[in-house]
């Protein structure tokens, strides 16, 4: 019975998911691209382009949702600039903000309840040491919700890079948020010129949420 019920929760939170379509809202100075659901922002010879990623990196949680924006800067200016992660900031149609994440925060949230469990077609581990013979095999070749924690190095590898980003070149990669836009009307992403979000965002990307 147990079991049951946790595969229609899996099943329900999947097809949720599915149903829930994220667009760009049109601004007056963004250009949005259709074809990828994206908005790109020019700022000081940066553009800055933002589209939804995933709604759920971790769909079998029952908390800490993860939502992922994928993000491309490009540096058209003939000096070095920086805009890490932690430069974002997410808030959501009731006006709830969210911080950026780390893909270390990212890897431990989507890891820590999946040592009790086993990957399809079984529901769960009973001993951890099924856990440890498993985790030695070549079990996962999709991004089904246990991807990332038996190839934990895609959360980093995917990740928005952290360094400087040289004149005339660009960088691309995911954002993390700890969110769950499937509950609201609308998120908005900012960016500011600091890591500590104080004063104006350089740029803002706002989406809506389609039920």
């Amino acid at each position: 019975m147990k079991i049951k019920l946790f595969l229609t929760v899996l099943i329900a939170c999947i097809c949720s998911a599915c149903s829930v379509n994220v667009s760009p809202i049109a601004s007056p100075t963004g250009t949005i691209n259709l074809a990828d659901n994206s908005i790109t922002e020019t700022r000081n010879d940066v553009a800055f382009t933002v589209k939804l990623d995933t709604l759920s990196v971790a769909p079998y949680q029952m908390v800490d949702n993860i939502t992922s924006f994928y993000v491309v800067i490009e540096n058209k200016t003939d000096t070095s600039i920086s805009y890490p992660s932690e430069h974002f900031v997410l808030k959501d149609g009731a006006s709830r903000q969210y911080r950026s994440i780390t893909p270390e925060r990212v890897r431990d949230i989507v890891s820590k309840d999946t040592v009790y469990l086993i990957p399809y077609p079984y529901v769960g581990y009973y001993y951890l040491e099924d856990q440890a013979l498993v985790s030695f095999s070549d079990t996962f070749s999709s991004s089904e919700p246990f991807y990332a924690e038996y190839h934990p190095q895609d959360l980093f590898t995917q990740a928005l890079p952290e360094g400087p980003i040289l004149k005339q070149s660009k960088v691309a990669g995911l954002v993390y948020f700890i969110a769950d836009l499937e509950r609201t009307d609308r998120a908005e992403v900012f960016i500011f010129p600091t890591a500590e979000a104080t004063g104006e965002p350089i740029a803002s990307f706002s989406f809506a949420v389609k039920k």
